[in-house]
């Protein structure tokens, strides 16, 4: 099984103005089952919008999303592929994504009973066992939402994906909502549970510590393009696109105490999706830009082996 996303791009029409905005732009991406693909970019750069389209919940404006070889969007019928539950997405905010009147357990029962997954009776044992399958105490059932902490809501949320059995899980954001101390716990429960149950993750953020901790690939996101793409280390340790360069460069330096007087390094707003610049869409930016840059838009290409980039001035 596989992921295929290609050429993907998704345009939203402004009422007001009829201008369209354009959130990716000729995506295309190949994830072997079993295989994290973590994705990174700043606010507004697409991260969202992707893998809202990955699990049916957008229709690309043009392009297709396929999982193992069946497109996840039926245009034809302009509806969800059923054959696709087994795709989940878990949210950011486990709060909001949580009906805050709907008992937890009743919450992961409602999966459990709409998609028919098992019979009535068994439905308090599947609960249980989806709860402690996360860490969560299946006394905890009978609560709501509003009485668990953030890390457990996180938890609960993620117990209600894997209800359905899923091959892959779109995280998107999925520990940014979360204190610090819980951090490291949910995403080392999300790397236990890849192993044992053999998922294959999409993990989205703009945390690139978080991004290395369990990510295999990464693909790096501005203004709705990948930029870079390739495996962890080569991108994290070795990154080739000045943007990423610059993603690096922001990540705050933990060894020293005063961090008060970090400046970004790179200058600038990003530009207004709706008003696209021609050329690289990275050069009104870009500390290497040259004139050409503003006219050539720029195509991911090989550089070493399995690592690609999408700038003209590295060679």
């Amino acid at each position: 099984m596989s992921l295929s996303i290609t050429d993907v791009t998704k345009r939203y029409k402004i009422r007001v103005t009829g201008a369209q905005v354009n959130a990716l732009n000729g995506v295309t991406i190949d994830l072997p089952a079993k295989q994290t693909l973590g994705i990174v970019g700043e606010s507004g750069c697409g991260k969202s919008t992707l893998a809202r389209m990955i699990v049916g919940l957008e229709q690309p404006t043009t392009g297709s999303v396929t999982w193992n070889g069946e497109p996840i969007f039926d245009k034809a019928k302009n509806m969800i592929s059923s054959k696709h539950s087994r795709i989940q997405l878990v949210f950011q905010d486990p709060y909001s994504s949580l009906n805050p009147r709907q008992k937890i357990g009743d919450s992961i029962a409602e999966v459990l009973t709409v998609h028919h997954l098992v019979e009535k009776n068994a439905v308090a044992a599947r609960i249980d066992e989806l709860l402690t399958e996360v860490g969560i105490s299946p006394e905890l059932a009978h609560r709501y939402p509003h009485q668990l902490s953030g890390g457990q809501r996180q938890r609960i949320s993620v117990a209600r994906a894997l209800a359905s059995q899923p091959d892959l899980l779109v995280l998107d954001e999925p520990v940014s909502a979360l204190d610090v101390s819980v951090r490291a716990e949910v995403m080392n429960l999300l790397i236990d549970l890849r192993e044992r149950l053999g998922l294959t993750y999409i993990f989205i953020s703009h945390d690139l510590s978080m991004i290395r901790h369990i990510s295999d690939q990464i693909a790096v996101m501005y203004l709705g393009r990948i930029v870079e793409s390739g495996p962890w280390d080569a991108v994290l340790e070795n990154p080739r696109h000045p943007y990423t360069k610059a993603l690096i460069a922001a990540m705050p330096d933990h060894t020293v105490v005063d961090n008060s007087a970090y400046e970004a390094p790179l200058k600038g707003e990003v530009p207004d999706p709706a008003s696209m610049p021609t050329g690289c869409a990275f050069h009104l930016r870009c500390p290497i830009a040259v004139p050409s840059c503003s006219v050539n838009a720029q195509h991911l290409r090989e550089i070493e082996s399995n690592h690609q980039i999408a700038c003209q001035e590295v060679k």
